[in-house]
């Protein structure tokens, strides 16, 4: 970043004095530093990019965005959840991949009604918004609701009567709330049935996300697939240190230093051979960009095949070949944040007579035409996993040639249930007992997945609270929105500032090495 650059960056309004004073400070080291060994012609460096699902907590994410892109980091891959999904499809839509996107997509954001999007009965977001705005409305209500049935059912002992009929009317007044109650949920019910369980159809979200993307120039996936999705050579990129046999020479050469500074954990014999196949592999000899591709992916879960879906790689599945090239990419992002009972699942009906899907699910799932289900109902991905991480991850890794970052949010509330229980808060009621079930299977794959690979952790991601805020907010003023923009932004700062792209790259290729076995695992438990 160029001080001129940097000047402009210091009298944007929307950072806080903390983020100005971060940026000051941080400014010289981190524009000193490599983030990875792939470059465009203009100097930025490209990454995979992965963002956790939050809700409204998306404004911290767009944050962390900003700040990566001021010192020219460009992405080749993202993917996300929900909130993340959102701003993958942004990024992948918005402009070119050299460009950068956060000041055009925060405009976006910032400009959007979060609550336009509770497009459900009025009632439904008038009380929502009480709900959000006051913590005790539940407790409050629950309080008034007791006390007036408590004095209904103390009335006919305290009220004299002459004759025993109305004595039993006196008695017969707690039927009256009780009644009303009755009627009430009845009408819930019946709401909920009517609008398939969701609070909200979604439509309006629908509706401004493919705005946006037709604003763009995206009309259909076919048009972003055209856009973003290239390959190798013809994304126009640099390896670092040339574009022939430099990234093949440095590669063998690195493994070999790993092998010198791990002379007493190395399976000799396990380790030659993959010497020799990597010697061997003229894919990489003479290029540099084997295998590297751009690629965009939302995640969100079928509810009626019971699997994580990733869109648009799993697309077929549910649209025919013809049919992406009529529909918005915004239906994926639908798909993807439909927050269970607050939005209405998103469906699909399956053309089991297309032959683009009848593949898909012969690939897929193993499954022939007339096993094919009938639709797809489409919930919130992370119900499933709400940060892909696993997405990008590379078994079969020759040497890294740019790393993986990643972003998940958390809050205050989050923050201190991490530090864990007692059992008497856990089994405190059979609503406590169930919720800490939820809690524990919602998005186990991504923490079996960072379990196995502590080097991301490590190495990848770095968790922005988002503080005191509700994920579910939808009447989030902009002074909040700012607020978790400049969380995200200085978050991304911290990890850039401490960020070893030398070492990411040595301890990356542990990680495969170890996973070959040519790490003795007794001897290094740490690496992984």
């Amino acid at each position: 970043m160029k001080p001129q650059e940097l000047e402009k960056i210091l009298n944007d309004p929307s950072l806080s004095a903390q983020s100005k004073d971060k940026l000051s400070a941080l400014y010289t080291n981190i524009s000193a530093k490599e983030f990875s060994d792939l470059l465009d012609p203009q100097g930025n460096q490209y990454v995979e990019f992965v963002q956790e699902g939050g809700g409204v907590w998306g404004s911290a994410l767009v944050g962390y965005l900003y700040a990566l892109e001021i010192f020219g980091i460009r992405f080749l891959k993202v993917a996300g959840t929900s909130a993340g999904a959102i701003n993958t499809m942004l990024i992948a839509a918005c402009k070119t991949k050299e460009e950068a996107k956060s000041e055009t997509i925060k405009d976006i954001l910032f400009n959007w009604d979060f609550s336009d999007f509770m497009d459900g009965k009025p009632y439904v977001r008038t009380t929502i918004h009480s709900m959000l705005n006051n913590k005790n409305f539940l407790k409050i209500n629950g309080i008034f609701s007791a006390v007036i049935l408590l004095i209904l059912v103390a009335v006919p002992f305290i009220i004299e009567t002459e004759r025993s009929w109305q004595a039993k009317l006196w008695f017969l007044l707690p039927i009256i709330p009780l009644a009303i109650l009755f009627f009430i949920i009845r009408k819930l019910y019946g709401d909920f049935t009517k609008s398939n369980s969701g609070l909200n159809p979604g439509n309006e979200f629908l509706k401004q996300m493919s705005d946006v993307m037709a604003g763009f120039g995206i009309k259909t996936v076919s048009d972003l697939n055209e856009r973003f999705v290239q390959k190798e050579k013809e994304m126009n990129l640099n390896y670092r240190y040339g574009n022939d046999s430099e990234f093949y020479n440095l590669a063998l050469a690195g493994i070999r230093e790993i092998r010198e500074n791990n002379l007493e954990h190395i399976d000799e014999t396990r380790y030659r051979i993959f010497y020799e196949s990597a010697q061997n592999n003229d894919y990489y000899r003479n290029n540099p960009f084997y295998a590297l591709k751009t690629e965009y992916v939302v995640i969100t879960t079928d509810i009626n095949a019971k699997i994580k879906v990733q869109l648009p790689t799993m697309a077929n599945l549910y649209w025919s070949e013809e049919e992406l090239k009529k529909i918005s990419p915004a239906e994926f992002v639908r798909a993807s944040m439909s927050v269970p009972f607050f939005f209405e699942p998103m469906q699909k009906l399956i053309n089991k007579e297309d032959s683009s899907v009848q593949y898909a699910w012969k690939f897929w799932m193993n499954m022939k035409k007339e096993d094919i289900y009938p639709v797809g109902i489409f919930i919130d991905g992370g119900s499933l996993s709400n940060f892909p991480i696993d997405l990008f991850h590379m078994n079969d890794i020759f040497y890294p040639r740019l790393p993986l970052f990643g972003v998940q949010l958390t809050s205050d509330d989050e923050i201190k249930s991490e530090k864990g229980k007692t059992s008497a808060e856990i089994m405190k009621s059979p609503l406590t007992f169930v919720g800490n079930i939820i809690g524990t299977l919602r998005g186990f794959n991504d923490k079996s997945f960072l379990t196995k690979y502590a080097f991301y952790n490590n190495f990848s991601i770095k968790t922005v609270n988002c503080g005191t805020s509700n994920w579910l907010n939808f009447f989030m003023k902009k002074e909040e929105k700012e607020q978790l923009f400049n969380a995200g932004f200085v978050a991304a700062l911290d990890f850039l500032n401490g960020f070893d792209w030398s070492k990411y790259k040595c301890e990356r290729m542990m990680v495969a090495m170890k996973e070959k076995k040519i790490l003795k695992e007794a001897d290094t438990p740490t690496v992984g």
